[in-house]
């Protein structure tokens, strides 16, 4: 905006400036030349002041009006006052009458001042102005004209939504008053077609994750299985898969919407770890041995949300891992890192910045006990932005994967 009216107030200051002076030029250049009847008439007076009393009546057959001044009734500048002493005429412009005549009558001591009374004024105003601001309109549209092409442009594309809910991108000059609100609209384009897309990607995927429990049951009520049966705990244990898919889903598009008030304080992050690993070692499968190794550390966060990210690495550790959990905290001058190790087979290379992604399961052909919608760590890195920090995945010492959360330091 900044630059769009600073380019615009310098045009117009320019233009103001350059009409100004060139239609002066066009239509003021004659002023300060002398009109025919001047020359003849200063010639001609200064050989009848012999007789002054028939001047009058003479210019009067001229069509030109002498008036008798008082020396004195004009200050003069001391060159001209020189120079109608040396009995040289002098010629002034006025707005009403046109150049006017000055003559020293030495024997009376009085000025004389002819004039032509009907001599039009030079400059036609009317059409000074006309011309003026004609020509300042069509300075206006060559600078405008850049400005609607490229509006125009902006709007053709807001008509333009394709099927992926992008739009076509525009591309502008870097020198386009408009080039910086062409890049939010390419940004904007990019943003809804990942919000379409992930939508699209949402519904396929609570299709999937819905099908096969839903499936399950349908085939159970068609047993009709008594209470308390195998069967019937199957059953219950596939409402609560349903019930656990659809509040991950909810929580993961929450949280694209809006980002929550943050509730920052300062948290021993040794006690929250350990705190939390207590509570999940209930849930944890017998054969795995969940191990901390923690060290002292104050991180300023949200404690509710730090504890989400975490138990949703050490579940996804839970489902992959083979005999050994290690969660472990470490501290330097930075940052703060937050770390889950496991055993288990570990994350292909072409995967570690993928995973983060939602919806992403580098191994879509799990069976039901690993499952998932996919969403858990894509809900990591979106509490990681929330606090600037990051997360990512690397290989593990003990031979599976390494998930790493990176707090910044407080001070």
């Amino acid at each position: 905006m900044g630059r769009l009216f600073v380019s615009l107030y310098v045009f117009i200051v320019l233009s103001l400036v350059g009409l100004a002076a060139v239609l002066d030029k066009v239509f003021l250049e004659n002023d300060s030349k002398l009109d025919p009847w001047v020359a003849a008439t200063a010639a001609f007076v200064s050989q009848q002041l012999s007789l002054p009393e028939n001047l009058p009546s003479q210019l009067d057959g001229f069509g030109l009006k002498l008036d008798r001044l008082d020396v004195d009734s004009i200050a003069w500048p001391q060159d001209m006052a020189e120079q109608l002493q040396n009995g040289q005429p002098l010629v002034l412009f006025d707005d009403e009458y046109g150049q006017q005549l000055y003559i020293l009558d030495s024997r009376n001591n009085q000025l004389l001042q002819i004039y032509h009374p009907d001599q039009p004024s030079q400059l036609n105003v009317w059409l000074y102005s006309g011309v003026f601001f004609a020509l300042l309109a069509l300075l206006l549209s060559l600078w405008t004209w850049p400005l609607w092409r490229d509006l125009s442009k902006l709007r053709e594309a807001s008509r333009s939504l394709r099927q992926d809910g992008s739009l076509p991108a525009i591309s502008v000059g870097s020198a386009s008053a408009l080039s910086s609100i062409m890049h939010s609209f390419n940004q904007l384009g990019t943003q809804i077609k990942q919000l379409v897309q992930n939508q699209r990607e949402l519904t396929g995927a609570v299709a999937h994750e819905f099908r096969t429990p839903l499936s399950r049951l349908k085939f159970a009520l068609a047993m009709e299985p008594p209470p308390g049966s195998a069967p019937w705990q199957d059953m219950t244990r596939d409402v609560e898969e349903l019930e656990r898919l659809v509040q991950e889903m909810l929580d993961y598009a929450s949280m694209e919407n809006t980002a929550p008030e943050m509730d920052y304080s300062t948290l021993p992050l040794a006690e929250l770890v350990e705190g939390l690993a207590n509570r999940m070692a209930a849930n944890c499968p017998p054969h795995i041995k969940l191990e901390l190794q923690l060290s002292d550390a104050e991180l300023l966060a949200d404690g509710y949300f730090v504890q989400r990210a975490l138990q949703n690495i050490m579940q996804n550790a839970m489902r992959y891992a083979k005999s050994r959990i290690l969660v472990s905290i470490e501290t330097d001058r930075d940052e703060i890192r937050l770390m889950v190790d496991d055993d288990g087979q570990g994350v292909e290379e072409a995967d570690k910045d993928k995973i983060f992604e939602p919806f992403f399961r580098p191994d879509a052909g799990r069976d039901r006990k690993r499952g998932g919608a996919g969403l858990g760590l894509a809900i990591v890195r979106r509490i990681q932005q929330w606090h600037q920090g990051s997360c990512k995945v690397e290989r593990s010492p003990l031979g599976g994967a390494r998930f790493i959360l990176r707090y910044p330091q407080t001070r």
